[in-house]
């Protein structure tokens, strides 16, 4: 069947022209039928699946002509997309023979011009020849977002580089814990010592150096020796505060091999961390007794005693004075005899610092003085005379450093006593008392005063050094190196005649800065003597320095103190 035309209509075919099936014009796509334009591969494709479309109700964008004689040209563009309120979306395939796909924004409608639901902005135009365009606004290129920067850097470098210093902070604090001799502990975010460090020691510094093992990490450590009744006790027993915080002792028996140091050999169960320890020994009519001095948790002075009659360690008369000591981690304290060697009142059997063996008799009728500071610039001095059952009030040490220990010394022949104490400018002095009252006194010699040796200071000591005599007085340095001093007691004519450092094998020994110390003078088989400095350089360690009397090699070694 041949089908005409008119030659004028638009778009139709030349006149003359035959089809085999009539010609039937598509009817134009309103907007919103155009969710049926689909791919070239016929697979349906919604512009709207990411935002449902909901059409307009009563205002319509478009209206649907009668069928036109032109194609329908829509004019797309290579467009970039252009993000705005954050969002962009691929339209539908192009209408194009390329398949060309063109993301478009959404943008909010306008009320001179159409709004196609899925972001597209149209305005209708209609040009003389007859064609419906559809024009799309052109869209500026899209700028990709800048990359968030923190002080000029990445995100990912800025945390890469405090990773490291992280690590460098972390390794600077070991470096400054061994510095103050904190030698034991396992880090960890533990709240840091925030006062003077050298004020402190241990697990007072941080808690992650608090001791698991061995002795407390700032032990207190109290030598006595045990020659006094023979065959019954060992050579020297050393008190000390074990990791678990009871206060225990060891000994070294006769036999050269140390015991004790267990559950078993406990003293005192109700001891400040870090305590000061002090220990007085001595036998009287076949009867030894031991009395053991300490601060106890609730800040209070205690005293335990004990003899070979009772083998019980029980509270002295000195607990039930409730004297409140200095509230700090590093408290002075220091008890001794009249007329021993820190806890030995046979004191023939300790040597003087020239070799020769004391000449001085055990004097029955004297007992104890103590000292312990009560705030950070001031002692207290207590006494106590054996065979009585109460301390009594002394004097008050004012102007000396809370935090230092206290040396004592008062077994030579005559009636002059030593104390030894630590100035508020970290200088040890001396000062003597005369307690002859037969005698008169005079300016450069009074009686029954304690009066400071003007030429017998040591400068530059450890603010929380430990004090101890015996043959030689012992102190800590800034250093915190140990050096023993040969002494001239004198009155006011005592000084300084030559020291010593306390050395390993390897030369002098840095031990912990403000660690707690006993020292001694011990005869031994051969006739001599030797030298014992006791303290910590690991922090659950008891270190024993030994020395001839007469001068050679120091050595070293550790008291075996049980972990359990």
């Amino acid at each position: 069947m041949e089908y005409n035309y008119r030659p004028n209509a638009p778009g139709r075919p030349e006149e003359g022209t035959h089809f085999d099936t009539p010609y039937d014009p598509q009817i134009p796509l309103t907007l919103h039928d155009l969710s049926r334009i689909t791919h070239q591969s016929n697979e349906y494709v919604s512009p709207y699946q990411s935002l449902p479309y909901a059409a307009p109700q009563e205002k319509v964008l478009h209206e649907p002509r009668a069928a036109s004689t032109a194609p329908e040209v829509v004019e797309l563009g290579l467009h970039h997309p252009r993000p705005i309120h954050g969002h962009s979306r691929a339209l539908s395939p192009a209408f194009s023979s390329q398949s060309t796909t063109v993301e478009f924004p959404v943008s909010s409608p306008k009320p001179q011009s159409g709004y196609y639901p899925d972001g597209l902005e149209v305005r209708q135009s209609y040009f003389n020849d007859g064609k419906e365009v559809y024009n799309v606004d052109p869209l500026p290129p899209q700028v990709p977002p800048k990359e968030k920067r923190i002080c000029g850097c990445s995100k990912i470098l800025f945390i890469v580089l405090m990773f490291l210093v992280v690590l460098i902070l972390a390794g600077l604090g070991a470096g400054l814990g061994a510095g103050l001799g904190i030698k034991h502990g396992d880090g960890g975010n533990s709240p840091q010592y925030m006062g003077d460090p050298r004020l402190a020691i241990g697990g007072a510094l941080n808690p992650a150096y608090y001791s698991k093992k061995g002795a407390f990490n700032g032990s207190g450590i109290a030598f006595a020796g045990e020659s006094f009744v023979d065959n019954e006790h060992g050579i020297f027993t050393v008190y000390f505060q074990h990791w678990a915080g009871d206060i225990r002792w060891i000994q070294l028996s006769s036999n050269g091999s140390y015991i004790g140091g267990r559950v078993s050999e406990t003293v005192a169960t109700d001891a400040k961390n870090s305590t000061p320890i002090s220990v007085v020994a001595y036998a009287m009519n076949s009867t030894s007794k031991w009395h053991v001095f300490y601060v106890g948790v609730d800040g209070y002075l205690k005293q335990k005693s004990n003899s070979n009659v009772t083998n019980i360690w029980q509270d002295g008369p000195l607990t039930g004075l409730n004297l409140k000591a200095f509230d700090s981690d590093s408290v002075g304290m220091q008890a001794c005899w009249y007329g021993n060697f820190y806890g030995d009142s046979d004191a023939s059997k300790f040597p003087t610092a020239s070799g020769q063996p004391n000449q001085q008799a055990f004097d029955i009728s004297k007992g104890m003085h103590l000292w312990y500071a009560s705030d950070a610039k001031t002692f207290q001095q207590y006494g106590i005379y054996e065979g009585q059952d109460q301390w009594v009030f002394q004097k008050e040490w004012s102007g000396f450093n809370g935090h230092a220990g206290v040396g004592c010394y008062s077994w030579l022949p005559g009636t002059v006593s030593y104390a030894m104490l630590v100035n508020l400018n970290n200088t040890v002095d001396i000062y003597w008392r005369d307690t002859n009252t037969t005698t008169e006194g005079n300016a450069t010699h009074p009686i029954n005063e304690w009066t400071r040796a003007p030429n017998a200071s040591i400068p530059n000591v450890y603010p929380s050094t430990s004090l101890g005599y015996t043959t030689y007085f012992y102190a800590q340095l800034e250093n915190t190196q140990i050096e023993g001093y040969n002494i001239s007691f004198n009155s006011e004519s005592t000084q300084l005649l030559n020291e010593i450092t306390v050395s390993d094998t390897g030369g002098p020994v840095n031990v912990l800065g403000g660690t707690h110390m006993s020292v001694s003078a011990v005869g031994n088989p051969s006739g001599g003597a030797s030298l014992y400095v006791f303290a910590q350089d690991e922090g659950d360690d008891i270190s024993v320095y030994t020395r001839d009397l007469t001068g050679g090699q120091w050595s070293s070694g550790k008291l075996p103190i049980p972990n359990d």
